[in-house]
């Protein structure tokens, strides 16, 4: 008996489940946007999978070690228990297209993971088992638009954070919505309703 997929919602972190003053760099810089953890919750109480996939370019530049980021790990994870929520897994690029004095070499130059590079989301869909016709992706910049677009999948961009105005790439999402919070609200439409309002062709999906 073939097992039925499970719907995965792919978040970015910053901008879209927690604030984005600038690089988030220490704990005490991790602040969660009103209404995201509780649109994490709603996620995992319908059964979804819900999976991070977040550009980190702050280790290139020398500005953020491992053990901050772990904490700043430990931090978002603490909040989401705290209201019983969870993400099933964070993948993250380290990397930064370019090189300049004082920043990791060994870090810098051009790589496959950093968004809109699809790598991350290919090793996560590898890993979980991902049905990409039962997908979304919700972020809040043209580096996530520009990568939904090249997974063929549906984007909703939220207008927290950079709210679209980064100027990287020309990409756009299938919707604009507030936040994280009503992104949810639309994805837990039911199938057909959802599948008119952000307008997706799932046969187009990998």
């Amino acid at each position: 008996m073939k097992k039925e997929s499970v719907f995965t919602v792919f978040l970015d972190r910053d901008g879209v489940i927690n604030e984005e003053p600038g690089p988030i760099l220490r704990p005490e810089q991790f602040r969660f946007i009103p209404g995201s953890v509780q649109a994490i919750r709603r996620i995992n109480d319908k059964g979804w999978r819900c999976l991070v996939v977040s550009n980190q370019a702050a280790f290139a530049k020398r500005q953020l070690t491992m053990e901050n980021f772990q904490r700043i790990c430990e931090k978002m994870e603490q909040g989401l228990r705290e209201v019983g929520a969870h993400v099933d897994d964070l993948f993250y690029c380290p990397h930064y297209p370019r090189w300049q004095e004082g920043w990791d070499a060994e870090l810098c130059g051009p790589c496959d993971c950093r968004k809109p590079g699809t790598l991350l989301f290919h090793q996560a869909a590898e890993k979980h088992g991902v049905d990409w016709k039962q997908t979304v992706f919700i972020g809040d910049t043209t580096t996530d638009f520009e990568a939904a677009r090249r997974l063929g999948i549906p984007m909703i961009g939220v207008q927290t954070g950079h709210a679209g105005k980064d100027g990287k790439c020309d990409g756009t999402p299938t919707l604009w919505v507030k936040d994280l919070q009503m992104a949810v609200e639309e994805v837990l439409l039911d199938d057909n309703t959802r599948h008119d309002i952000i307008g997706c062709n799932m046969d187009t999906c990998e």
